[in-house]
């Protein structure tokens, strides 16, 4: 066999091969990861010990960790009246075990700042898997947080810390009253466009019960982007194996 015809064997096969990859994830990217998403969420624990923790981060005290002054306050009445009022402090601030009880002040393990923010966001997962995880990740945001972006928002940017309550709740911090403001705190979004927070944030496209709308645009995508390549990509090859034959 010659040269320019093991080229074109190649160039068929692979060209082939992009086809049946293409095809493969058109039919089945729409349902294999939505398969894992739970119907509801891990029952949470008792707030045991809450009362102890709350004696120290009642007060407006501060202290000094890394080299810089954080506040350890926490607002009594906005936790117990947030979404997170009945489970234990220690479901989140695992890091505050039988050693910190011992001695408060000793320094603990923890990063500060934006650091601090992307370590609590991801162990949100421990209860709000499923949807809410997969969704976060595909978002812009998730992406961007993963690549080491010092601005996309985690999950207590957008949520708060203490203080998160229920979407539907007019003082949640994304409730659609709120939302615009609060995307556009710390200079994230500044003075977005009309209609700029509407529609759902956690949905995945791939599955068609969280957005029927999305999930059709979602298919008409990936129908033109398998279409695109059984068109111009025999194309590009064999523009390739001619190029290569001048030569």
């Amino acid at each position: 066999m010659n040269v320019s015809r093991w080229i074109r064997s190649a160039a068929m096969a692979v060209t082939v091969g992009l086809l049946l990859v293409a095809g493969a994830l058109f039919v089945t990217v729409g349902t294999a990861r939505a398969d894992a998403i739970p119907d509801k969420l891990a029952v949470p624990s008792d707030p045991e010990g809450n009362k102890a923790c709350l004696e120290c981060h009642s007060k407006n005290e501060t202290m000094t960790r890394n080299g810089q002054s954080i506040s350890v306050h926490v607002d009594t009445e906005a936790y117990n009246n947030s979404v997170h009022g009945i489970i234990s402090c220690v479901r989140c601030h695992a890091e505050a075990g039988p050693e910190h009880a011992k001695d408060p002040k000793k320094p603990l393990d923890l990063p500060v700042g934006r650091d601090l923010k992307v370590l609590k966001s991801e162990g949100c997962v421990k209860c709000h898997a499923g949807v809410y995880e997969q969704s976060y990740n595909e978002t812009f945001h998730g992406v961007a947080v993963r690549h080491g972006d010092t601005r996309a928002a985690t999950c207590v940017d957008c949520h708060g810390v203490h203080n998160i309550l229920p979407s539907r709740n007019p003082e949640s911090m994304v409730s659609k009253a709120n939302v615009v403001q609060t995307c556009g705190t710390a200079g994230c979004h500044v003075d977005p466009p009309k209609g700029f927070a509407e529609g759902t944030e956690h949905f995945i496209v791939s599955k068609k019960e969280t957005s029927p709308g999305l999930h059709l645009l979602y298919k008409a995508f990936m129908a033109l982007i398998l279409f695109d390549t059984m068109k111009d990509g025999p194309i590009v090859m064999f523009e390739l194996l001619r190029r290569l034959q001048q030569k």
